[in-house]
């Protein structure tokens, strides 16, 4: 199978059928690869859930967190626990959860999401007792089940106030979604952070990975190897990323996700030899889908792809990689994993043109906050490289300063979905101006060190909870009714200028929000933060990081294309040597039989001594002294070895001025084995161009 799949992709005489067979076989490829990273991303998602429960919340007899129960698409129903602990250095007396608490019970109805509601619950007797101030006192006992709640018996009197409708009869059953991490006892976060560090040092030390991978590492496969990714180091980072997250460093999800699914799509066309085209473009089918499958916004993690990783819009590549996203994304819906923090927002259903100055503020300064963020990031990788730290013990030196800073700030731990959900939907409840520019400040510091350290995971999540405080905080400075259309706002160009997608985030705002007026907002933020961050950062954090790799970002595809092959490719071997103790009548003998060629003279080892041509040796020639070919040759002023790129060839030839130029074997031995002519880097720059023109219109 994989030697016919292989024959049908890369066939070099094509019948007229065969581009129709291919491209029915690309799409049905396309879905199993979507398919498979989905299935992939989910159990990525898994582990690390199931590690933080295990290493966290697992321990606790008490409710912590988010439980919900959801009726239908626009019905459902939450509690949001919160325990009565201590914060710093008190909280670590506390040893045991807190038995008593507050809890916010969250509805939405027919789409609308209604005001908050505020109770209290206390746990005794293995029960869960919730007491509704709005309700004069009235009580619901709820039980445990596994990690589930749901009533103990069905008397909801002072509760149905809350149903989507007062005839709903059904059954209740509150999912447990995550803890929070605020409700963990101190001296257990602190103990976790440290030894998890110990843990993940001494990982890197087992699967001989001498440093994290990521979304960059997508992009320079795609450069500079025939979109090849190892699959050793993808599965080996997955591990890396889902222990960090488990742990509760402060860094993201999405960037694991998009180098696992870069890596799963890139070895399925490796191992069936499938070409570079096809690979690449099951690279970016395995990105496409982990990001449908992440997010469930389909459409934009088509666009997110061509933007970030592919670097261009491909005909060939658009339908496959359409559909893998949109099999990712089923497959997560299929199994229940629903990304809902930013629906049923509450914004203006038409904005003024008053306003729009205002979320171009909001962009300018979340831009500045982002070039802060990738700044830190950079700034402390170079730090921690000069302290020569060994790597094993980096991740446990950082787990032991942030989980001092989590005395005081423990919602900088963890993915911050359940703190950046709170800054867009809650409407400041919790926070306050001042603690929200506390954990600006700190969540920077915090992913910059995680980051650094070894305590791997990715850039998105962390921006989309600055950006998101970002926003938030400026209307709170500014006027609080624009809270989360500000927080969104600020989120988007955040998130737009670290990932270098401004389309995509776009997309993935008004895909989850289905806000139009939400959406206009966001373009606004995004257009001024990237156009910052494109002036005085780079595009992106990830092309920052490839091009600090060494590989031009800026570069067309034709110029890549060039930079694969290699003069002797295209090199001549027919010229002509002389050896230097020729006299001059031989010289002359041999110029005047190929006048428009150069003369090179070689010893006994066809080491290039210099080169002779019929016009600067012509005066010598006239005088007809006792010179031999080694007086009248002259050292060529360009020279060029079998493995210059013809790309540097290209440029080379632009600078030179003669008939040929020759080429050695290398700088070493100086052994001529050919010469380029102008011509031969031409036709080869043509033919770049057009294999170029024919992958992004579908025709290679």
């Amino acid at each position: 199978m994989l030697e016919t799949l292989s024959k049908l992709f890369n066939r070099k005489q094509k019948p007229p059928y065969q581009s129709g067979i291919n491209l029915l076989l690309l799409l049905v490829l396309s879905v199993v690869i979507g398919a498979g990273v989905a299935y992939a991303t989910l159990g990525f998602m898994k582990t690390f859930e199931r590690v933080v429960n295990w290493v966290y919340f697992d321990w606790s007899e008490t409710p912590s967190g988010r439980y919900t129960h959801k009726f239908d698409s626009r019905n459902k129903l939450q509690f949001d626990f919160r325990g009565n602990n201590e914060h710093g250095l008190k909280g670590l007396k506390q040893t045991q959860w807190a038995t008593n608490g507050t809890c916010s019970i969250l509805t939405t109805r027919d789409g609308e999401r209604l005001d908050p509601v505020q109770a209290d619950w206390q746990y005794s007797n293995k029960k869960v007792q919730i007491t509704i101030d709005k309700a004069g006192g009235a009580t619901l006992d709820l039980v445990f089940v596994n990690s589930d709640l749901q009533p103990e018996n069905k008397s909801r009197a002072g509760f149905i106030e809350h149903l989507p409708s007062p005839d709903y009869k059904g059954a209740l059953l509150f999912k447990y979604k995550q803890g929070s991490f605020t409700d963990v006892p101190k001296w257990h976060i602190l103990a976790a952070l440290t030894g998890g560090g110990l843990f993940i040092g001494l990982l890197y030390v087992a699967l001989k990975l001498p440093r994290g991978h990521g979304p960059a590492d997508a992009i320079i496969a795609r450069i500079n190897n025939d979109g090849i990714l190892p699959i050793r180091e993808g599965i080996s980072t997955a591990l890396i990323c889902a222990s960090s997250i488990g742990l509760g460093a402060s860094v993201g999800r999405y960037g694991p996700a998009v180098h696992l699914g870069a890596t799963l799509g890139s070895g399925f066309g490796h191992a069936f030899k499938l070409g570079r085209t096809n690979t690449v473009t099951f690279l970016g089918c395995g990105v496409a889908s982990a990001i449908a499958c992440s997010f469930n916004t389909p459409i934009a993690a088509v666009i997110f792809t061509h933007e970030a990783i592919i670097g261009h819009y491909s005909l060939r590549a658009f339908a496959p990689i359409t559909i893998a996203a949109v099999a990712g994304n089923a497959v997560a819906i299929h199994h229940g994993r629903f990304f809902d923090g930013f629906q049923n927002l509450t914004a203006p259903a038409e904005l003024t043109l008053d306003q729009y100055p205002l979320f171009a503020i909001v962009g300018l300064v979340s831009g500045l906050f982002a070039i802060i963020y990738m700044r830190s990031i950079v700034f402390m990788g170079k730090t921690v490289k000069k302290t020569n730290i060994p790597l094993w013990s980096r991740p446990m030196i950082a787990g032991l300063a942030i989980g001092i800073v989590a005395l005081w700030l423990p919602n900088l731990l963890g993915l911050v979905e359940e703190t950046t959900t709170q800054v867009i939907q809650d409407e400041g409840v919790e926070y306050i101006l001042q603690v929200l520019c506390l954990l600006i400040i700190f969540k920077i510091a915090a992913t910059a060190l995680c980051l650094s350290c070894g305590m791997h995971g990715g850039v998105f999540g962390p921006a989309l909870c600055i950006g998101a405080m970002v926003g938030a905080a400026l209307a709170m400075a500014y006027d609080a009714s624009y809270y989360q259309i500000f927080a969104l706002a600020g989120m988007g160009a955040c998130i737009s200028s670290v990932v270098g997608a401004p389309i995509a985030t776009i997309l993935i705002v008004f895909e989850l929000n289905q806000n139009y007026s939400v959406a206009t907002a966001v373009m606004v933020a995004v257009v001024i933060s990237n156009l910052l961050t494109n002036k005085y950062f780079a595009r992106s954090f990830f092309l920052f990081q490839v091009q600090a790799a060494g590989f031009d970002i800026n570069a067309g595809r034709e110029v890549l294309i060039l930079q694969r092959r290699r003069i002797k490719e295209v090199m001549e071997k027919d010229y002509f040597t002389i050896e230097p103790e020729a006299d001059l009548n031989a010289v002359e003998k041999a110029l005047r039989a190929n006048p428009e060629s150069d003369l090179f003279v070689t010893d006994s080892q066809q080491k290039l001594l210099g080169t002779i041509n019929l016009a600067g040796a012509w005066d010598n020639l006239k005088k007809n002294s006792n010179q031999t070919a080694a007086d009248l040759a002259k050292l060529p002023e360009h020279t060029l070895t079998e493995d210059t790129d013809l790309n540097r060839g290209f440029e080379i030839i632009e600078e030179f001025v003669g008939v040929s130029i020759p080429v050695v074997e290398n700088e070493e031995n100086m052994r001529l084995t050919g010469i380029i002519y102008e011509a031969n880097v031409i036709q080869a720059y043509n033919e770049a161009v057009k294999t170029a023109r024919g992958e992004e219109q579908g025709l290679e």
